[in-house]
């Protein structure tokens, strides 16, 4: 039996997985939601005492605790990681750790620019975060979300989690700690996912990511979710985005990295817009 470990990304918790990882559990899939360091309690219990020594979890503690889970398993597993996780993920696979990744709304690797089209916008939600004096080390309170993106939750019934999260990770996304071999020649097959109407990390990043990405000869992929945010595996419409995340990692495992084969018909399924899944997707393109 296969094993999936799926990475949640920064101020959640592995709840955030619990819409999306059952689906691999109904195809024969092993599933793990691993917590990061000091982040395994209940939610309310974090944001009422958050564990000092969370600011001291840096992208170095994440990547080595997800190493020991990956070598405690039988075979190399999938790695499937969120945003910040999604990072976590392609800093895993350039180690050689994982027989296949998948990273949905990624923050991308150190070298690749974050900002997007809506640069001012970019801009105003780092300032909110750092603007104001702060140390290297300290934890950072659950961002607030805005007007719209309330708006959006409430219409879509959708229940979020947020907790402190360590300040050190997003300084060290400047720095060595966060920086991947584009061109390395022997990590394992990646998929990298975007959500079109996602705000948190814009496609116009992920396209980069990608093609920075495609600088190294084994396969990559990207494939475009239209009618997502960045709650996508979470938000109505995950199944969609889950079975697909499950047919590429069959096909994955089936085939390893040898030759270009195309993902599998996946079954329509319904999104709330009342439009086929396989009209709303982009299918992974080729490396050149």
């Amino acid at each position: 039996m296969p094993t999936v470990i799926f990475i949640h990304g920064a101020w959640v918790t592995p709840l955030c997985w619990r819409y999306f990882a059952p689906h691999f559990a109904d195809k024969g899939y092993r599933t793990l939601t691993p917590a990061w360091p000091f982040k395994d309690r209940a939610p309310c219990d974090q944001l009422a005492h958050p564990d000092p020594c969370l600011a001291k979890v840096g992208i170095p503690e994440i990547v080595a605790h997800f190493k020991a889970i990956i070598r405690s398993q039988p075979e190399p597993p999938v790695l499937i990681g969120h945003s910040f996780g999604g990072l976590i993920v392609q800093l895993l696979l350039d180690q050689g750790y994982g027989a296949a990744g998948i990273a949905i709304s990624s923050v991308p690797p150190r070298g690749v620019s974050a900002l997007g089209s809506s640069r001012i916008e970019a801009l105003r939600k780092l300032w909110k975060l750092f603007g104001r004096p702060s140390p290297w080390r300290g934890i950072l309170p659950p961002p607030q979300p805005d007007a719209q993106e309330k708006a959006l939750h409430q219409a879509q019934g959708l229940e979020t989690f947020l907790v402190p999260e360590s300040r050190r990770i997003f300084w060290q996304l400047l720095t060595s700690a966060a920086q991947v071999d584009f061109r390395h020649p022997a990590r394992a097959p990646l998929l990298l996912v975007a959500c079109d109407r996602d705000r948190c990390v814009s496609l116009e990043t992920q396209q980069r990511n990608w093609q920075r990405h495609c600088a190294s000869p084994v396969r990559t992929d990207f494939a475009l979710f239209p009618y997502l945010t960045h709650l996508g595996i979470a938000e109505p419409g995950c199944e969609a985005l889950a079975a697909y995340c499950v047919a590429w990692a069959d096909d994955r495992l089936a085939s390893g990295n040898a030759g270009l084969i195309y993902l599998p018909r996946i079954n329509a399924r319904r999104f709330p817009s009342d439009r086929c899944q396989r009209d709303m997707l982009q299918q992974p393109v080729p490396p050149a």
